[in-house]
This record gives C-alpha cells, sequence and structure tokens, in this order.
C-alpha cells in the first residue's frame, strides 16, 4: 500500500511513467482526441485541473514515445507511433506586460530555430517565424506538425483592465493568426485556457477552433472523476477512513 506514489503536482507524463507514480488513464480519450479529424480544437478548464499534464501526455503521443504508454488503453488503439515534429507554448511563462510576451515568444522560437537549424532574423516579426518554423519541421521531418499552446489566455486575463491589455491582444491576433493559413503543414492545434471561449474576441482569428470544452465524450479528458475515484484510489480511501474512524462511503464523500 505504503509503494504507491501519487503524482501530486507533477507535469510531466514521462517522469509520471518512469518513475512508477501512479497514473489514471486518460489514453483512450487522448487517442480519440488527437484522431478524430478535426485539427483545431480548444479545451477550457480550470486551474490546477491537470491541463498542462493532458498536454504534455499529447506532446509524448505525438512525438511517438511508445515506451512510455506500455499498459495502457491506447497500446489497443494506436498501431503506427509515427513520430511528429512539436511545438509547444506554456503562456502562463509569458507575463502581462507586451515587453514580457514578446520576450518569451522570441526565446521559444529562437529554440525552435535553432533546432531546426533555421538562421534567426531577430527583427522578423513573430508571425513570419512561426511560419518559418511551422515549414521548415514539416520539410526536415516529413511529417505534419503539432502545436500545443498550454495557459493560452494567461497574459489577456493577467493584463486585463490593465493598459498592456490591447498591445498583448494585438501580439496574440498576429501570431496564432497565421496557425490557420497554415492548415496544410499541421497534423493537430490544441489550445488549452480557463476562459470561456466566448470571452476572447481574438477566436475570430481562428473561427474554425473546435471547442470541446462541453463535449461529453472529453468530458473526463482531465480532472478526476468519481468513476476513477473509486476504481483507482481505493487503498488510499480505505487509508483515510481508518485514519479518520470513517466507513468507506464517509471517506468517498
Amino acid at each position: 500500500m505504503n509503494d504507491r506514489r501519487l503524482p501530486v503536482g507533477i507535469q510531466s507524463f514521462e517522469k509520471i511513467r518512469k518513475e512508477g507514480y501512479l497514473y489514471v488513464d486518460k489514453t483512450d480519450i487522448i487517442w480519440q482526441l488527437a484522431n478524430r479529424n478535426k485539427t483545431y480544437n480548444y479545451l477550457s478548464r480550470p486551474r490546477r485541473f491537470g491541463k498542462s499534464i493532458l498536454v504534455d501526455t499529447l506532446q509524448a503521443y505525438f512525438e511517438g514515445k511508445k515506451e512510455l504508454f506500455e499498459g495502457l488503453k491506447i497500446m489497443q488503439m494506436e498501431t503506427e507511433w509515427v513520430k511528429h515534429p512539436v511545438i509547444r507554448l506554456d503562456m502562463s511563462q509569458a507575463g502581462a506586460e507586451q515587453e514580457s510576451l514578446k520576450g518569451y515568444l522570441d526565446y521559444t522560437f529562437q529554440e525552435y530555430e535553432s533546432l531546426y537549424e533555421i538562421e534567426s532574423r531577430d527583427n522578423s516579426p513573430l508571425a513570419t517565424r512561426l511560419i518559418e518554423i511551422i515549414k521548415t519541421a514539416y520539410n526536415k521531418t516529413g511529417q505534419q506538425v503539432a502545436i500545443l499552446i498550454d495557459e493560452y489566455d494567461s497574459p489577456l486575463q493577467h493584463s486585463w483592465k490593465t493598459p498592456q491589455h490591447e498591445a498583448c491582444t494585438a501580439i496574440y491576433r498576429e501570431v496564432f493568426a497565421v496557425l490557420k493559413s497554415q492548415d496544410k503543414y499541421e497534423k493537430f492545434v490544441f489550445i488549452t485556457g480557463i476562459t470561456k471561449f466566448t470571452q476572447i474576441s481574438l477566436f475570430s482569428v481562428l473561427n474554425n477552433l473546435s471547442n470541446i470544452s462541453f463535449e461529453p465524450e472529453y468530458a473526463a479528458i482531465c480532472g478526476i472523476t468519481k468513476e476513477e475515484v473509486l476504481r483507482d484510489f481505493k487503498p488510499e480511501i480505505n487509508k483515510l477512513a481508518e485514519y479518520e474512524d470513517w466507513t468507506f462511503d464517509e471517506a468517498v464523500a
């Protein structure tokens, strides 16, 4: 019982799998999402709801890291394990001011430019650089690109009702509008946020985005359901019940 390790606060799928932490298997739902033939997808969930570990799992899947998925439901579904190039942005790192947002994108794009041996042009617009990264990743690998954008609305939330907000929004409109025009190079685009879909005006630049936030088949894609608690955490529930002198059902409640 005591050797079960719970992955509290761990956002790395690889660490959870390699170091033997308990993992509630979501990989069947993840496979369905990745293979449903809709390129552009948006998922809204509250903070601390497992969005980042979901994004990390998608990255491992698109990078073809089959060994991390041994024994999970996805193994009955995926047969090819094609390695796709992945471009990942974590916008919670970007700050809420125009300069820090630009700085984060510039730094991250530089990393991808060096990975794909693109001559970095510091004075080029960010949007142009993103197009170049997507096209080069596609041309060098022969595979379409997966683009994962986590905590998409973080800088917009934090700059809300400040003089910086319009400038941040303008950067978003410029940079993320290119995703739509590069669709022939893109396998899958996945964006997470905490904001209601309709509140972000700049979805007008990505009007082909499919909002899966309220679709029943993706309800359990992150977070833990009551059924999963009962199925996967019996030993911990029993231990809590014993410690508090409760019945099993009281501990569940």
